[in-house]
């Protein structure tokens, strides 16, 4: 068992009032591949332990990239369907929804061709990588795509909702490896909003690169998973804190756009919390 930020059950006086533990199997579905192409493309990472190369960050990536894009897709077939979450909401809450699936849609497919050419041509060196490895396994893992809005100095990167203005995708692996943490952030050469923010992250000192990671995580990756001995070292009210900011990256976007990129309160990397 594990718990993910996408389970969780609903209160009456808030709307996440805790996380809900899953299956392992359920938690690592992923049916974005045929079993053929998924065993095919990625048995470099899934078969092999871990090398510093081009190669095996690419894969990385392209697989946190191939999530996000079937994960929105089929959120597109749901919100174009007619559900009870639907009619339990208002028109223009749905077209919203609707129009924000639309054109990150439009986005990832401009972003999926380079991925598929660079992958056939085996150009794995074509993305910019920031990749750091702590030296402690920590019970956390991430294979996603990420959209901040500002970067860590302000810069407005994601702030628009303007369609001839392309979205700038990070795509975020975080993976516990026996005895260590790797993390990789992977930008497209072009994008110099995401080359800025990698940027801006290599300038960090560690504490405030676990911070920003952390960050990332609860309010931006839709496919993070922590170990049920995370969940339980954090305590009851850091687990409630947690909940609270899970919660508003829900809305960050929605209802209300934030002014700057604003730190969690949590480090999910604080060495109390790391896998013994």
């Amino acid at each position: 068992m594990l718990y993910t930020f996408t389970e969780f059950e609903i209160g009456k006086e808030v709307f996440i009032k805790k996380l809900i533990p899953i299956g392992k199997g359920k938690a690592s579905a992923f049916f974005g591949f045929c079993d053929f192409h998924d065993t095919n493309l990625f048995s470099e990472i899934e078969n092999k332990e871990y090398i510093d190369s081009d190669y095996h960050h690419f894969l990385h990536s392209y697989r946190s990239f191939a999530h996000s894009y079937h994960r929105k897709n089929e959120e597109m077939k749901g919100n174009s369907s007619i559900s009870q979450i639907n009619k339990s909401c208002s028109d223009d809450f749905n077209n919203e929804i609707l129009h924000g699936n639309t054109l990150a849609i439009n986005d990832l497919h401009y972003y999926k061709k380079f991925l598929d050419k660079w992958i056939e041509n085996k150009e794995y060196d074509r993305l910019d990588y920031l990749t750091v490895v702590l030296p402690e396994l920590h019970p956390i893992a991430c294979s996603s795509l990420i959209s901040p809005f500002y970067s860590l100095k302000g810069h407005s990167i994601n702030v628009h909702d303007n369609p001839n203005i392309p979205w700038s995708p990070i795509m975020l692996t975080v993976l516990p490896d026996f005895t260590q943490t790797i993390i990789i952030l992977a930008s497209f050469p072009d994008d110099k909003n995401g080359l800025l923010f990698l940027d801006e992250l290599r300038e960090l000192n560690e504490y405030q690169f676990k911070r920003a990671i952390s960050t990332l995580l609860i309010y931006f990756a839709e496919n993070t998973f922590i170990s049920p001995s995370l969940w339980k070292n954090l305590g009851q009210e850091r687990q409630d804190l947690l909940c609270r900011e899970l919660e508003k990256g829900i809305t960050l976007g929605l209802t209300e756009t934030p002014k700057k990129f604003e730190f969690s309160k949590l480090n999910l990397f604080k060495k109390q919390y790391k896998y013994v």
